[in-house]
């Protein structure tokens, strides 16, 4: 090989040598070696029309289709750097790649030709990179960076892996790594310049069970693809048919189980198994190949022998070489590895060692790189041990943990973020912890994910997503990693399997902005739970909405917490009937998922029921995040008659307490009982309570949520309330409340003014939607407690009070004498009832319930 040889000389000796041969296949359609030539130079002839500069890079979007795959063919076998960019990758991302470069965007557009970026033809200053592909990773710093591949890397790297994936002229490559990753492109390379027919898949656009049927259809000799995705061919029907008769299955990307290679085997005894280790950095790095007859090691598999042509020294912390069997951190050395970087426009050199240098005999210079990697080299074999620095692999992408909390950081109403990889089940796993601004309302956890998605590649949005009321840090400042909580582990992924949840799946991933790769890894299965996955009150308005739009289905408010999951919203659609006692009870899922009937008849008697009384205009789902924190209880939750079916809204305080108390007896004849009050409902709470005192029963605890004493509920209070210790308090008197009808008739036209008593007086009757009729509600609910006299309560009450909350805590000392602590903590008023908050009001009101010290 000759050091002024290029890729586009390889591939052009290539067509002279097979141009009769089958080199590519996209789909249905499939190109010989003389085509492709012919298609690829028409490409280059359109390319040198707008770009006349060889040595301008050249950035192509690539999504998987000809129309893109062969103008990045083109671009790779011209003089002009490659910068392939997949169709993921979001603008900000593309748009910060091509000011760093100067680089030109080819795009094609169907019937047109060529369709460059705006201003593509008046070429900016760029640096001159000097290069075949300017491969993109991820800085410290959250920047993208850029690896600078010479020719001399991909043509030793081609020449290597045609020898370690027995890739000959005329072998059937099936390729199912994307192409603009290290991994797909040195897949794409190797068969080119091989004389092998390329066919290449995409499962994220047809699904792992297109695949796998496009398999069995075809029978190639080697398939090349992520451990991840060959995770899911593995579980999908009728992979062992598909993989039979295949000589060669190869993965790259991140260490694999020996597991998932035995279970290979089970389905196709006769296949040579490989894993190949590398990185954008050092090409090929280590091979580690299994025939049908040699024995798989115990847990992941070591990166394996060393490739041809690398040196690799293990160094301790000073970079001093450490003996053979010793860790430390690795270190590459070989004429064949990148030339460098591309940092903020400034080109960075590897450090140069001569020729010939340690151990690595060729005529060229030799040059350096320390991967960032752990581990230890005995005789030719190289075991990989982790990142020593924050960058890991995430489903086979190379991933700067940097760039995301720079994204989550930037994401509305987060004030600090940190995110760090976790193991969990053999795979490494990606979550953020992210808190608001002290005084903010934290924001919903499908909004901070669907934020993180707008900045990175879906691969390196975060699997979960933690909500804090801060994070915790050490005594210098730093956030304190060891004190950072578990997240709430989702369950293993089961594909969606009806109709309806295959349609139901990305309705949930698009509201709660969870992408998928097309291989079911980080996409929604069939036992994803929607509240688990952050969806609120809000978001669950939206996603009935869309129901109804898809399927013709309308369903009640309380659907999505009654029956969370994709399957069994999905029956509950199927079904096209609501479950909801009189639109009043919602069953609401605890912590150990009691499956609680609508029968009242059919209720565990073993397990303690907790009666949830929702506030004014509010549905009782929003008690759902609290319901899943308290273990050991059911919890049924009771909104106003009225606001989820058609039905008379009650007058009063009293009536609705009337109401309650029948639906509290239906599913719990005789107490004790325990109450759970947000607002209004921790008044609703106590009349209840006084009506079945009065029957001759016992109540255990009342605890309320953020009740507000202040405002309507002052105004017919017949008791005095003392004067406030605290200075920011408001101590409005009853005299200072202001009636609305009075204050509305003050800033209302007399239009308006009727039209909203219209409103309240056919409310519960007439359909709107869930926002008007939470708002009417809510009116209702404050004209009510207008009405209202508000006698102490007797009995045992906790109080939990929001941040917010004006009313003096010693009010409570004569609203309920007997009360077992008033508690304030962080969150506003429907803050406390939702993350980061709700942890702590679920600890408060265990702590009430089961009668620890509160």
């Amino acid at each position: 090989m000759k050091n002024a040889e290029r890729l586009g000389d390889r591939f052009a000796a290539a067509v002279a040598a097979h141009a009769d041969r089958s080199a590519l296949r996209i789909g249905d359609r499939c190109w010989g070696y003389r085509e492709l030539d012919d298609e690829l130079s028409g490409h280059r002839l359109t390319l040198d029309e707008i770009c006349a500069d060889p040595d301008r890079p050249v950035a192509v979007v690539v999504d998987g289709t000809a129309a893109t795959f062969l103008p990045m063919l083109a671009v790779l076998f011209s003089r002009h750097p490659l910068i392939p960019l997949d169709a993921a990758s979001p603008q900000s991302r593309v748009s910060t790649i091509l000011t760093d470069t100067g680089a030109l965007l080819w795009r094609t557009a169907p019937g047109t030709g060529a369709d460059t970026a705006p201003g593509a033809e008046s070429a900016p200053g760029y640096p001159r990179v000097d290069c075949a592909v300017l491969a993109y990773t991820s800085g410290s710093t959250g920047t993208p960076k850029a690896v600078r591949q010479g020719d001399e890397l991909w043509l030793h790297q081609a020449t290597e892996l045609a020898h370690e994936l027995g890739i000959v002229p005329g072998s059937v490559v099936a390729q199912a790594l994307p192409a603009t990753f290290g991994g797909g492109l040195d897949v794409t390379v190797t068969a080119l310049l091989a004389g092998a027919l390329l066919w290449t898949l995409d499962p994220r656009i047809d699904g792992v069970g297109d695949l796998v049927a496009e398999l069995r259809g075809r029978r190639p000799q080697s398939l090349h693809l992520s451990p991840a995705l060959l995770r899911a061919v593995l579980d999908t029907a009728g992979a062992g048919e598909a993989l039979s008769g295949i000589d060669l299955v190869a993965t790259c990307g991140e260490a694999l189980d020996a597991v998932e290679v035995d279970r290979l085997r089970a389905l196709t005894p006769e296949v040579t198994f490989v894993n190949r280790s590398g990185s954008s950095e050092t090409g090929n790095l280590a091979f580690n190949s299994f025939p049908p007859d040699r024995e798989l090691p115990t847990g992941t598999l070591p990166a394996g022998r060393i490739a041809a042509g690398k040196h690799i020294r293990v160094l301790d912390e000073h970079g001093t070489p450490l003996p053979d069997g010793a860790v430390g951190a690795i270190e590459v050395r070989s004429p064949h590895l990148a030339r460098g970087y591309l940092c903020d426009g400034e080109l960075v050199d590897f450090a140069t060692h001569g020729t010939g240098d340690q151990g690595v005999p060729t005529a060229l210079p030799v040059r350096s790189h320390r991967t960032g990697d752990m581990g230890r080299v005995v005789g030719d074999r190289l075991t990989l041990l982790g990142r020593s620095d924050d960058t890991v692999k995430i489903r086979g992408y190379r991933v700067d943990i940097g760039e995301v909390t720079a994204a989550a950081r930037a994401a509305d109403g987060v004030g600090d973020a940190v995110v760090i990889a976790r193991e969990s089940a053999g795979r490494t796993e990606l979550v953020a912890y992210v808190a608001p601004p002290r005084t903010a309302r934290a924001p919903a956890i499908a909004t901070v994910r669907t934020a993180i998605g707008r900045a990175v590649p879906s691969w390196m949005v975060p699997t979960h997503i933690v909500l804090l009321p801060e994070l915790p840090r050490n005594e210098r400042g730093k956030v304190d990693r060891g004190a950072l909580p578990a997240p709430r582990r989702r369950p293993a992924y089961m594909p969606p399997a009806t109709g309806t949840e295959k349609l139901l799946a990305p309705i949930y991933a698009d509201l709660l902005g969870i992408g998928t790769d097309g291989i079911g890894a980080g996409g929604i299965g069939a036992d994803d739970d929607f509240v688990a996955l952050g969806g609120d009150s809000l978001t669950a308005v939206t996603l009935l909405r869309r129901v109804e739009e898809t399927f013709g289905v309308s369903l009640p408010p309380s659907a999505p917490i009654t029956d969370p999951t994709v399957r069994d919203l999905a029956a509950r659609i199927d079904a096209g009937a609501p479950m909801s006692a009189d639109g009043v009870v919602v069953h609401l899922r605890g912590t150990d998922d009691v499956a609680a009937s609508n029968d009242p008849g059919g209720s565990p008697a073993h397990t303690p029921i907790v009666f949830a009384f929702a506030g004014a205009g509010e549905s009782a789902l929003a008690f759902a995040p609290l319901a899943r924190r308290l273990s050991g209880y059911r919890v049924i939750g009771l909104h106003a008659h009225g606001l989820e079916n058609r039905g008379i809204p009650d007058p009063t305080i009293r009536r609705a307490a009337r109401r309650f108390a029948g639906h509290v007896r239906r599913f719990c004849p005789h107490g004790p009982y325990r109450f759970v009050g947000h607002s209004l409902g921790g008044v609703i709470a106590m009349e209840v309570a006084r009506i079945l005192i009065d029957d001759g029963e016992v109540i255990e605890h009342i605890v309320c949520l953020d009740t507000v004493l202040t405002g309507p509920l002052q105004r017919r209070l017949p008791v005095h309330l003392p004067a406030s210790t605290d200075d920011t308090a408001d101590t409005a008197t009853g005299s200072d409340v202001v009636d609305p009808e009075q204050a509305a008739a003050e800033h209302c036209s007399t239009w308006e003014l009727w039209r909203t008593r219209v409103a309240l007086l056919t409310a519960g009757w007439w359909p709107r939607p869930a926002d008007a009729q939470w708002s009417l509600f809510h009116e209702l609910g404050r004209r009510s407690a207008l009405l209202h006299r508000l006698h102490p309560w007797p009995g045992p009450v906790t109080v939990v009070l929001a941040e917010d909350n004006p009313d003096p805590g010693e009010w409570w000392d004569v609203i309920a004498p007997d009360h077992q602590g008033v508690h304030r903590i962080s969150g506003d008023h429907n803050g406390i009832l939702r993350a980061p908050h709700v942890d702590a009001t679920a600890e408060i009101v265990t702590d009430a319930l089961t009668g620890a010290n509160v």
